[in-house]
């Protein structure tokens, strides 16, 4: 049987030599088809992921049938894996954590280490998790190295590189590792190992700057991807090619590359590429100034990276979290309940040892008195306990209370502006207005889609943040470039409404922080501003040092703000909309985003208003490390 086995594997090895009906039918048993259904779903994973997935499943499905654990095992390791490639990452938590418990029990190291794999895999592409990541990956390869698996050292590899390199840390570490990793896939003769690699190298030299050195790899990648057919690779590949060009400001190179890259991960459905192919070609072709094609790109952009961070997920994060709140707070009341059955039970002994021994009257003193003072601390240590329940208590149904207020408030204000674009868009299909009376709607649909947006954003910013608490990897920011960075995504919005944007600050002003938290605090500042200046009004952006801080000043000269909702406005539970002068929406999301954020970089923010005035925020962070 493990000869006819081990041949099977030689020959699904090799693609085309042995045709899978014929293979499937030659099975003399449930475990032996099992095994064959599982290799048939590992070959065709990177070139035909739908015909895996079935492959996958009947694995699945006869293992349980025919209790046959380790063909379970692989099975389910096989659907994480196709699962994650895409980019259902739910899923493919699920499948996987079932193989990993499964293996877990027969202590089968080898499918550990597979699932691992996947998760670690998960944790790097899907929910950008990189600390738990590379732990996942580091349990790999200590696994590998023990029993000294010489291909999957190599892929193992390959995956430690990516973090290094996505995160742009330890980068000497991760040529090494991927120079290792090469070394021995090209010692095996494995082609599609050599691919990770280079990839991995391909991407190190581009985090560092050098593009001839990160093409020249990534060119690499490609031939070996494409000589073992993994087209997964390939379409990263070009992604990260055009994302090279379009930093060598090669625009028209870095939009073809984009453009393969799209089309080959629409064929796998590789979402997470897809969604890096429409942001890079909004970005080529709003340096060419072709605004309609850069436009289109950026709402399939926008749309696909809120189906891919949903609300589903952030749903799900949170009831998990509840639910893992409400199994401390339960295991809390088991513990309380065996202290006073412990209680009880020494009572009992007590008084049964009083009435059947008669001791003396200086023992029973004795024994009332340490009965007394252990149901005093008892009942202490009870009333504690039920202190700490009651705080927890009102903790949970605080964050429900602020979870439901935000969830009412987004789902008012996101669904109007998109029900109103709709209906615009629908008379224009119908031809119930003219190209002329559309082209009048375009400064509010502009409006429109820009406060959409940045709503969309902050959302996705505060369902991260839920799901995986803030990113923090500060580093020094010059502050001039962000803010005109920021003034040249509402410069349409800013000239629609006549309003001047100013730029003070000086361009050797620096401030230590995240970068795209920076950013999203500029721009929700910015954007209020705009949004509440009324009709040729200005914003102006200004700095100050105080001793070792940067204060950041975001004025405008508009409607300004009661001493009331000065005082709420940073409050969750006090969360309210207000619109600007012509109308424009908001959540009051991007506010309290922008609070947590600048507390997050170790800063503070404020704001000074009248009524009739405007308004002024001020942003206090630390000017180095």
């Amino acid at each position: 049987m493990g000869l006819v086995l081990s041949t099977w594997v030689i020959a699904l090895a090799q693609p085309g030599s042995i045709d899978s009906v014929k293979l499937l039918q030659s099975a003399s048993s449930d475990t032996s088809r099992v095994t064959i259904l599982n290799q048939l779903s590992f070959k065709y994973l990177v070139s035909q992921p739908r015909l895996a997935r079935q492959y996958a499943d009947e694995a699945l499905a006869l293992s349980r049938t025919s209790n046959f654990k380790r063909g379970e095992i692989e099975a389910l390791n096989r659907l994480g894996e196709n699962e994650f490639r895409q980019s259902n990452y739910a899923n493919a938590v699920d499948y996987t954590t079932q193989s990993l418990k499964l293996a877990e029990q027969l202590r089968d190291t080898f499918n550990m280490a597979k699932a691992y794999r996947v998760l670690g895999n998960i944790h790097t592409f899907g929910f950008r998790q990189y600390d738990l990541a590379l732990q996942y990956q580091l349990l790999v390869l200590k696994i590998y190295e023990k029993t000294k698996d010489k291909r999957n050292i190599a892929s193992t590899y390959g995956n430690i590189t990516w973090i290094y390199a996505s995160t742009n840390r330890n980068l000497q570490e991760a040529h090494r590792l991927a120079d290792r990793g090469a070394n021995l896939a090209d010692s095996l003769g494995d082609k599609q190992l050599l691919s990770y690699n280079y990839n991995s190298k391909g991407l190190i030299f581009s985090q560092e700057g050098k593009s001839d050195s990160a093409l020249r790899y990534l060119d690499l990648s490609i031939l070996m991807a494409r000589e073992s057919n993994d087209r997964a690779v390939i379409a990263y590949d070009k992604s990260i090619k055009g994302n090279v060009y379009l930093r060598m400001g090669d625009f028209k190179k870095a939009i073809e590359m984009f453009q393969l890259a799209s089309a080959e991960s629409q064929q796998l459905n590789a979402r997470e590429v897809l969604k890096q192919s429409y942001e890079g070609l909004t970005k080529s072709y709003a340096a060419l100034g072709n605004y309609p094609l850069a436009f289109k790109n950026h709402l399939l952009f926008t749309a696909l990276k809120d189906s891919l961070l949903n609300w589903e997920t952030a749903q799900k994060a949170m009831i998990t979290r509840l639910q893992f709140e409400e199994e401390k707070r339960e295991a809390k009341i088991a513990e309380l309940e065996l202290a006073n059955q412990y209680a009880r039970n020494e009572s009992i002994i007590y008084n049964a040892l009083f009435g059947v021994v008669l001791l003396s009257l200086i023992a029973v003193i004795v024994l009332v008195v340490r009965n007394s003072k252990q149901r005093s601390e008892g009942n202490k240590l009870l009333k504690e306990k039920n202190e700490e329940i009651a705080e927890q208590n009102r903790k949970l149904k605080e964050a429900n209370d602020v979870k439901d207020k935000f969830f009412s408030i987004i789902g008012h204000d996101l669904r109007s502006p998109l029900v109103s674009l709709k209906g615009l868009l629908g008379l224009l299909m119908r031809n119930e207005i003219t190209e002329l009376e559309f082209k009048s709607f375009a400064p509010k649909l502009h409006h429109l889609v820009i406060g959409t947006n940045e709503t969309l954003e902050n959302i996705l910013q505060w369902a991260s943040a839920q799901m995986n608490g803030w990113n923090h990897t500060p580093s020094l920011l010059v502050v001039h470039g962000h803010v005109s960075k920021c003034f040249s995504l509402f410069a349409e919005a800013a000239k629609a409404k006549e309003i001047a944007l100013v730029n003070h600050v000086g361009e050797k002003e620096t401030v230590y922080a995240e970068t795209n938290q920076m950013e999203l605090i500029i721009r929700n500042l910015v954007h209020n501003a705009i949004k509440f200046s009324s009709k040729g009004g200005s914003v102006q952006v200004t700095t100050v040092r105080i001793d070792e801080l940067l204060e950041l000043r975001v004025s405008d000269d508009g409607i300004g703000m009661s001493k009331e909702l000065v005082e709420s406005l940073f409050q969750k539970r006090a969360a309210r909309t207000r619109r600007g002068t012509e109308g424009e929406r908001g959540t009051g999301l991007g506010l309290i985003l922008c609070k947590e954020m600048v507390e997050n970089n170790g800063g503070k923010i404020f704001v000074s208003s009248e009524v009739g005035k405007g308004s002024t925020f001020h942003v206090l962070l630390k000017m180095e490390k």
